[in-house]
């Protein structure tokens, strides 16, 4: 796949160097791509704290868009197909608070109102939760207290009548090492936009094909 590897085979420890730790803050996969950003490469589109953004993935046109770091914020993303085939991709992040969500919902309800009427309804969507959970007495990593499921799913089912796909993909909040990743990212295949390469907050890794 034409994707960048972005992960890291390990997360480095601090160190008494600053210089050492300016170098590993500078890996961190986001930095990498806010780096790019800066360099000129246009292909790449960034989603600030309560943003959302919607963008065409086309063959060499923007092939990668990410979130800066999540802590107890929540990021939504659909992946639909367009009528020519290849994807559109809504992507946001809002902090956790109330009024938030409720902007989370309507800024995905109207990006998706603006993108209706190219989107293949025979397809079926993805849509995506990046959202914080706790550690419990059993160390198991759960879904903290979150509204936000029931709204964006009341807005997706206005478009798709419940005719998509969800993931649920909870990320550890706190108590996070030095130079923990914590972007949502998805890259998009330059060549063959349908393959996709998710990386979700600790470079966790997710490979799909929209057409499989």
């Amino acid at each position: 796949m034409s994707i960048v590897n972005l992960t890291r085979k390990f997360i480095p420890q601090l160190s008494r160097l600053s210089a050492e730790n300016r170098v590993s803050v500078n890996n961190m996969p986001e930095m990498v791509l806010a780096k790019m950003m800066r360099e000129g490469d246009k292909n790449i589109i960034s989603v600030g704290m309560n943003e959302c953004k919607a963008a065409r993935i086309l063959p060499d046109k923007i092939n990668t868009i990410y979130t800066y770091g999540l802590a107890s914020c929540n990021s939504v993303g659909v992946i639909a197909k367009g009528l020519d085939g290849y994807p559109i991709t809504i992507l946001s992040h809002y902090s956790p608070l109330p009024l938030s969500k409720d902007l989370q919902a309507s800024t995905l309800e109207k990006q998706l109102r603006t993108y209706d009427y190219f989107i293949d309804k025979s397809k079926r969507p993805k849509l995506f939760f990046n959202v914080p959970g706790y550690i419990n007495d059993s160390g198991e990593l759960k879904p903290c207290v979150n509204n936000i499921f029931e709204k964006i799913r009341a807005v997706m089912d206005k478009f798709f009548n419940k005719n998509y796909d969800e993931d649920i993909i909870l990320y550890q909040g706190k108590n996070r090492p030095p130079f923990f990743s914590s972007a949502n990212i998805f890259q998009f295949d330059t060549k063959n936009p349908n393959k996709v390469k998710m990386t979700t907050v600790g470079e966790n890794e997710y490979f799909f094909d929209l057409e499989g």
